[in-house]
């Protein structure tokens, strides 16, 4: 049996899973499995590869996705229906904002389980705020305070290799984008999902929110090896954009979660579900390893391995309860990326903008134009979709 992993940029996560393959392997010897790490983009090109060639090309019989890729690659035909894969799986045992990203948009038939999830949020050292006569209660309330707590921060310690802001993701991403994107009222797509309004305004200036840092000179591009042992030295930066605590190898973090600056309605959630090939001939150990999996034990501990919540709502609850109460307030209006047809493309195109965007504020060569350019272009495409479902 082979396992489809999602990369991360946290090794700790490969760590936690072969624990729980371990565990997994302990109790059930006969089953021989093993698993590869892909990338978002290889994860996606793999799945269609094996659409276009299913004789010839490798598939493995579970696999990891974002939950928002459920409903396209059910409708290709790809992922298996999970009651015929674990038996008794029960949607109504985890959170109300997970349940949309198991089934397909036209009916309710399960094809992913909810597994993990993590929310974007702000890390600060309190002492580095401090020292610079900042409140994380009022100085990083909303985006225009937090970029003048990053002016102040960069002047007051010029220090080589220091940021006032790191992003935890390693990369600009649609995923965390949206927040900044919802703080100025716009939104990917219209309340009924017929229309894109990537090119709007709102999402536009949304967007150039969430580069101002990066193009102000606060937050580093591409330079996330220039730290040993990683980004997240603690004397690196006073700020992370990012979902997981951050800390130096071997020591505990001092950094603080607070919610993301601004005045939204609505916080992002990123689920991770899991799900069985279609094409899979080992359908029952699939089922094994899923019901091993999401069993509350092993689904509390895995996530808690590397800083990030369970999906199953004891688990959840039990873990938030225990959390920094920034969490309860982020966890208390939940919004996870729509699991429709569409969205993965829309997300993939965004995400190709946010890195040309990337790319061109690295080398001192960003326009406005070109960005709201390629921002246009995507709209288009994804309007052109949207036409064909």
């Amino acid at each position: 049996m082979l396992i489809w992993l999602l990369s991360d940029c946290d090794t700790g996560k490969f760590t936690a899973f072969k624990s729980l393959l371990n565990s997994f392997s302990a109790h059930y010897p006969d089953v021989k499995v093993d698993f590869r790490v892909l990338t978002r983009r290889s994860m996606w090109r793999s799945l269609f590869a094996r659409l276009r060639d299913s004789k010839n090309r490798e598939t493995a019989d579970i696999v990891e996705l974002p939950h928002s890729w459920t409903a396209v690659f059910a409708k290709l035909g790809l992922l298996a229906e999970l009651g015929g894969v674990l038996e008794a799986f029960n949607p109504a045992r985890y959170p109300d904002f997970l349940r949309k990203g198991c089934v397909t948009e036209e009916k309710d038939t399960v094809f992913s389980a909810p597994w993990w999830m993590e929310a974007p949020a702000l890390f600060y050292r309190p002492e580095a705020l401090k020292k610079q006569g900042l409140s994380p209660e009022t100085d990083l309330r909303d985006w225009e305070r937090f970029l003048a707590a990053c002016e102040r921060l960069a002047a007051g310690n010029r220090r080589r290799g220091f940021y006032p802001v790191l992003n935890g993701s390693g990369h600009m991403s649609a995923a965390h984008a949206m927040p900044c994107v919802w703080n100025r009222g716009g939104d990917l797509f219209s309340e009924d999902k017929n229309r894109c309004t990537l090119s709007k305004d709102e999402a536009v200036k949304g967007l150039e929110d969430y580069l101002e840092p990066a193009l102000k000179g606060y937050l580093p591009l591409f330079e996330g090896t220039i730290f040993e042992g990683g980004p997240f030295y603690e004397d690196a930066a006073a700020m992370v954009l990012g979902t997981r605590l951050p800390a130096s190898p071997g020591r505990k973090s001092t950094f603080k979660p607070v919610r993301l600056p601004g005045a939204r309605k609505k916080e992002q959630v990123l689920g991770y579900n899991l799900a069985a090939a279609s094409g899979s001939s080992n359908l029952k150990e699939a089922g094994l390893f899923l019901k091993w999996a999401l069993a509350a034990d092993n689904c509390r501990s895995f996530a808690g391995d590397f800083g990030v919540f369970p999906c199953l709502t004891s688990a959840f609850e039990e873990t938030l309860a225990d959390a920094a109460t920034s969490w309860r307030e982020i966890f208390s209006s939940p919004a996870v990326p729509p699991n429709t047809t569409v969205y993965p493309t829309a997300e993939l195109l965004l995400d190709k903008a946010l890195w040309h965007a990337s790319l061109r504020i690295a080398r001192a060569a960003y326009a406005r134009e070109d960005f709201v350019r390629e921002l246009v272009i995507a709209h288009g495409e994804i309007d052109y979709l949207l036409s064909l479902y």
